[in-house]
Order: structure tokens, then C-alpha cells, then sequence
């Protein structure tokens, strides 16, 4: 026991030596910090947290009582679950009070530089619990509690978006307050007017709030930024198509095909921007596209439908075809070889799949 003891006793000195190397402490200071450094090796909480407090109350700014005393919070928010956001609210301030005084430090050491490193992890792990901790009562019901946890998130880190943009669905979604939602995405917005996710949060606020003229100057603004993001391109898209700016929209959406040549979902939505734009040979193009990349009825009726509206039969014919060998037992695909074949007066092809027709039939 007694060896234990003395090992506990080096270790503690050892703490208090690293304390001091860089910050000099008063006699009884020094005293309390190896006295608090032997309880906490100890695993001793409360004694370790009366001799740290004892610390700081002479030393405020003593950089390894800040950190210990962040390290008893982390442990306490894990013991008293209830109580939880308010004991890591007080790690993560400990935390970065011991960061600051560590910053100022010339020549860092490996050790110090490493004691940057875990108090950095543990101070953006206090952070995420808190955020967490406001999610589970919006999904709990508690509104009022969610808002007052993501404010405090806020606060402790304004670098950080995603508490504001919780607070603005509150706003808009739960509390139906458009005005308050707004209002916060449009600081966001002051505070970092290039902030990507700032300006896709606004967007989609003014897109989902039918402000389309709106949406689309933070999409573009977006675009700017970063021209290869296709998910951007297609929120634009959607937006000038809301607005009947069809010939925009395809061009946006062309500008997204030209980097996701084979993407089914870009291709789909190009197709459905040009079928309401009127644009039936763009139209048809796109689902040539999409057929030679999957098969379905959908797509197979559409181009068919489409061709022969254009009055181009022999296409028709040879889509409608190949629909029938993706699908021998579709009705409709047969129907639209028989009328190609009549438009066409092949009425050998006609009497083929008449009778095909007549057989599906009689099943």
C-alpha cells in the first residue's frame, strides 16, 4: 500500500512539475495543486475538485487546474445524466480558458503540444454532447428546452452553424414564425456572406417558402462558389422551373449533365424540365439517355408516346420493340409497334403482332 502511495505521490508531482514549468504558483497554491494532483490520480473527484477550486482561487488562469477542473465536469456530466448540458457547458468554457493560456505559450513542447491536442478533442466532444443533448428534446417534444440547449451551443461556439439552423426549422417548421426564420438565416448570412451552407440554408428557406425570385440569388451565389456542385445545380434548376424559366432551368441542368453525364437522377429531372418546358426532341433525347442506362415502363411509354406525336415511326417502332423484349408481356408496348407499323404501312409487321397482341389477350 505504501509503495502504491509513493507512485501516486511521483505521479501528482509530476503533474504539479508540468504545471509549473510555465506558471508559477504561491506556496499554498503549489501545496493545494499537488494535494488536488494526488486525489484526482486517486480518482477522488470531490477532494480533487475542493484542492483545484483552492487553485484557481488564487491562480484563475493556472492552465492545469483549468484543464482538471474541465476533466471533473466531463466526468460529472456522465454521472448526473439530468444535469448533463450544464456540466459540459462548464468543461467546454474551462477547456477553452486553458487553451487560451496554452496558446500563449512560445516554443510549445511535444507533451504541451499533445495537451493541445486532447483538450481541443475533449472541448468539441462537450460541444457535440450539448448540441445532441438539444436534439433529443426536439424529438422529445420540448421545444422550449431544445431552443434554450441550441442557443447555449451557440454561444459557447458562434463558429459553428448548425445550432442556428436548428433554431430557424424551430422557427419556421415547429413555431411558424417565417419572419424570426429569416431573420436568423439573414445574420448568419452578415456575419459570412460566402459561407456555402449559410447561403444553401437561405435558398432552400426562400424555395420551401414558394420565394423563388429569392432562392435563386443564393443558389447563384452558391454556383459561384463552387460550380461543380450538382445538388446546387438542381435546387437552381427547380427554382426557375418553379418560375417558368424553362429555358434557364435547362440550361442549369444541361451544366450539371456536363459533369454528371450519366447521373439517373440529373438525367431525370433534365427530362422532366424539358417535357414541361414543351421541349419534346430534348425530351426525347434525355430518355434515350436514360434507356440506355436502365429500363422501365415509365420511361418506355414516355418516349414512345412522345414519338409518335412527332410523327417519327420508325423510332417509335424500334423503342417500342425493344420495350417488348424488356417486357413480352406488355400490352401497350405491342400497341405501339402495330400503330408504328400502320403509320409506316408495314403491314407485315401489322399482322405479326396482331396476332401476338390477339395471343396476350386470350390468356
Amino acid at each position: 500500500m505504501r509503495k502504491l502511495i509513493m507512485i501516486l505521490l511521483a505521479l501528482a508531482l509530476a503533474l504539479g512539475a508540468c504545471s509549473t514549468a510555465r506558471q508559477k504558483l504561491s506556496p499554498q497554491a503549489n501545496v493545494n495543486a499537488k494535494t488536488a494532483g494526488v486525489y484526482y490520480a486517486q480518482q477522488n473527484v470531490e477532494k480533487a475538485e475542493e484542492f483545484y477550486l483552492k487553485v484557481l482561487d488564487d491562480h484563475p488562469d493556472h492552465a492545469l487546474s483549468l484543464r482538471r477542473m474541465a476533466d471533473i465536469n466531463l466526468f460529472k456530466a456522465e454521472q448526473l445524466p439530468n444535469r448533463a448540458v450544464e456540466f459540459n457547458s462548464e468543461a467546454f468554457k474551462l477547456y477553452s480558458k486553458a487553451l487560451d493560456i496554452f496558446a500563449t505559450y512560445e516554443n510549445p513542447t511535444n507533451e504541451e503540444v499533445l495537451d493541445i491536442r486532447d483538450m481541443t478533442r475533449r472541448r468539441e466532444g462537450a460541444w457535440t454532447r450539448i448540441y445532441r443533448a438539444g436534439e433529443a428534446e426536439l424529438t422529445a417534444g420540448n421545444t422550449q428546452e431544445a431552443m434554450e440547449i441550441f442557443e447555449l451551443a451557440q454561444e459557447l461556439n458562434p463558429s459553428r452553424y448548425e445550432p442556428m439552423v436548428r433554431l430557424k426549422d424551430i422557427y419556421q417548421k415547429e413555431l411558424k414564425d417565417d419572419a424570426k426564420a429569416e431573420e436568423i438565416l439573414l445574420t448568419l448570412i452578415a456575419q459570412d456572406p460566402e459561407n456555402k451552407t449559410y447561403l444553401l440554408e437561405t435558398g432552400a428557406f426562400y424555395f420551401n417558402s414558394e420565394n423563388y425570385a429569392e432562392a435563386v440569388k443564393y443558389f447563384e451565389k452558391v454556383r459561384k462558389i463552387s460550380p461543380a456542385d450538382t445538388d446546387n445545380l438542381m435546387n437552381l434548376a427547380y427554382a426557375y422551373f418553379e418560375m417558368e424559366n424553362f429555358s434557364k432551368s435547362l440550361e442549369v441542368t444541361q451544366a450539371a449533365l456536363d459533369l454528371q453525364p450519366a447521373d439517373i437522377d440529373v438525367l431525370q429531372n433534365a427530362k422532366e424540365i424539358a417535357l414541361r418546358g414543351g421541349e419534346k426532341e430534348l425530351t426525347i433525347s434525355y430518355l434515350k439517355r436514360l434507356i440506355n442506362i436502365r429500363s422501365n415502363e415509365t420511361d418506355y411509354t414516355q418516349i414512345c408516346m412522345l414519338l409518335n406525336e412527332t410523327q417519327n415511326y420508325d423510332e417509335m417502332i424500334s423503342y417500342a420493340q425493344k420495350w417488348y423484349q424488356w417486357d413480352n408481356n406488355s400490352e401497350d408496348a405491342v400497341q405501339f409497334i402495330i400503330l408504328g407499323a400502320e403509320r409506316n404501312g408495314n403491314a407485315a409487321l401489322v399482322t405479326t403482332f396482331s396476332r401476338i397482341l390477339q395471343n396476350m389477350r386470350q390468356q
